[in-house]
């Protein structure tokens, strides 16, 4: 009996050390460390948004400069030499080719606030190039010091966004400068680091190391990743949605559109749109008053520029008619002049049904006093966007603006042939602002930019349950949007419409498959 009652113990005593190791190894494996991408938009497909003092900053991401007699710009650049991921990169830019005397040690950069593990350890990565241009397009001297421009990242780590409080910078060994209108490709850099507390902020800069004058040096910086620990618990299905930082908002989301529409294939293609024009003397028929197309109205963005508006009859930039709409943005009377300089036109278009889908058309084309081959193609844009129209709307409040394809710069005394431009859209309402303007990009004295357009329209397509496309999508082919809700998870979404969890991803260039965020719209693809 005791011999027996020794043995009981000791099974007993075998099976809690059993039950305890399993609740060891079940507790280890409950406490496996998912890894997460911290940041927002860190490859610059969420979108931009206009910041004073600095330009056209990547949403999620704030800016800074440490001023003085250099001209800094901000810019969306979506020049394919450099851009690394997507169709978008960061472009920042310190120009002193007006000023007679500039300081040394200038800085320009972004950053951004995330939540992070402390203790974590977290790989950063990031892609970039540096471009340089001298006056009258000379390319970068070989002589000159080959490290007076470096790319340094740092962070705070208590979450602060003053950089002068940035103590750890660290430079990466990007010793390349290209010429700034022929880059030879990008750079990649990556680093790991343990996370001081459970909040810091990322910074990257430009530093321009010298007071030289008469200079442009571009930074473009993409795919700018930040990944370890993830902050929040994983969801069930492996997915993890996490809401950005409470200081970071995402990108404003498209205009509403239609429920889904499910079609069995095959699926018709769409069909023209021949509704009539909802658009107001879109011809330029009608008339002028102090250059502007009759129910047109006018707008700039000031700066040191001049701008003009004009009723163009040479026939050369005249598609339809007699007349086309001329717009100029002169700098020929300033020695100085400011970056993102815009001028365009727009009216109330009325009579649209909400939730159906518009073809937006225009002709046009751009052209400059003179050539400057040596000079970034695309100084000069044409752009096009568009809102739900409310009492006292401006252009300020379109956030889609969309670059109308046009990349020829003709020579303003011989200009080239009329090109037509024309995107879907789903309208947001019965009536929307309606806007086309131009952009010169870069703070270039001594320049004359003119856009003619003519033959702008709003034409209704006939509905049908097939694919629609709208302009921010860069030509995507969507059947619908679907706006990410709290536990959604990109293989619901999927098996909803009937698309592959690749299909989205690509679709939506989302860089890390496992982190989407509520209220993040996604274009989703025709059903197969």
């Amino acid at each position: 009996m005791k011999i027996s009652g020794r043995k009981q113990r000791i099974a007993a005593i075998a099976a809690l050390l059993a039950l305890v190791a399993s609740l060891m190894l079940g507790g280890a494996a409950g406490l496996a460390v998912t890894q997460q991408e911290a940041l927002f938009n860190g490859n610059f497909e969420g979108g931009f948004s206009y910041i004073a003092g600095c330009g056209m900053v990547g949403n999620g991401w704030g800016c800074f400069t440490n001023g003085g007699s250099v001209v800094y710009g901000f810019y969306d650049d979506q020049w394919a030499p450099v851009r690394a991921d997507g169709l978008h990169s960061q472009l920042i830019e310190m120009n002193t080719m007006q000023p007679a005397a500039s300081e040394p040690d200038r800085y320009a950069g972004i950053y951004q606030t995330v939540n992070v593990v402390k203790g974590g350890s977290y790989q950063l990565k990031l892609s970039g190039l540096v471009r340089e241009a001298l006056k009258d397009g000379n390319k970068p001297d070989p002589k000159d010091d080959r490290y007076r421009y470096r790319v340094q990242w740092g962070y705070t780590a208590d979450g602060s966004t003053d950089w002068t409080k940035v103590t750890n910078w660290v430079e990466l060994p990007w010793d390349k400068i290209d010429p700034r209108t022929a880059p030879t490709g990008l750079q990649n850099f990556a680093t790991t680091f343990v996370a001081p507390s459970d909040r810091i902020t990322l910074f990257i800069r430009l530093w321009k190391k010298w007071g030289t004058v008469y200079r442009e040096v571009d930074f473009n910086v993409d795919a700018i990743s930040l990944w370890g620990p993830a902050v929040a618990a994983p969801r069930p299905g492996g997915v993890v949605v996490i809401p950005p930082p409470a200081d970071q908002k995402p990108p404003a989301p498209p205009p509403p559109t239609p429920p889904p529409v499910v079609v069995p294939p095959p699926m018709p293609a769409p069909a023209a749109c021949t509704g009539p024009n909802l658009v107001m003397n879109g011809s330029f028929e009608a008339g002028f008053t102090n250059g502007v197309g009759n129910y047109w109205v006018s707008y700039t963005n000031g700066g040191r520029a001049n701008y003009g508006f004009y009723d163009d009859m040479w026939p050369l930039v005249v598609k339809d008619g007699a007349h086309s709409q001329l717009i100029e943005i002169n700098t020929y009377s300033m020695a100085l002049a400011d970056p993102n300089r815009v001028a365009g036109i727009y009216q109330i278009v009325s009579g649209l049904t909400p939730g159906l889908t518009y073809q937006f058309s225009v002709w046009g084309q751009m052209r400059e006093e003179a050539a400057h081959p040596a000079e970034d193609k695309f100084r000069y844009r044409v752009q096009w966007g568009y809102a739900a129209a409310q009492p006292g709307i401006t252009p300020s409040a379109i956030t889609n603006w969309t670059e109308i394809s046009w990349d020829n710069i003709y020579l303003r005394t011989a200009p080239g042939p009329m090109s037509v431009y024309s995107a879907r859209f789903v309208a947001p309402s019965d009536k929307i602002i309606l806007a086309v303007q131009a952009l010169k990009k870069w703070g270039t004295p001594y320049r004359e930019l003119d856009v003619n357009l003519d033959v702008i329209q709003v034409q209704g397509c006939p509905q049908q349950p097939g694919v629609i496309v709208i302009p921010p999508t860069n030509g995507k082919v969507c059947a619908t949007w679907y706006t990410v809700k709290k536990g959604d998870t990109l293989a619901a979404i999927a098996a909803r419409y009937r698309v592959t969890i690749a299909q989205i991803v690509k679709l939506n260039n989302i860089k890390n498959a496992n982190l989407i965020y509520p209220g993040q719209r996604l274009c989703i693809p025709p059903d197969p």
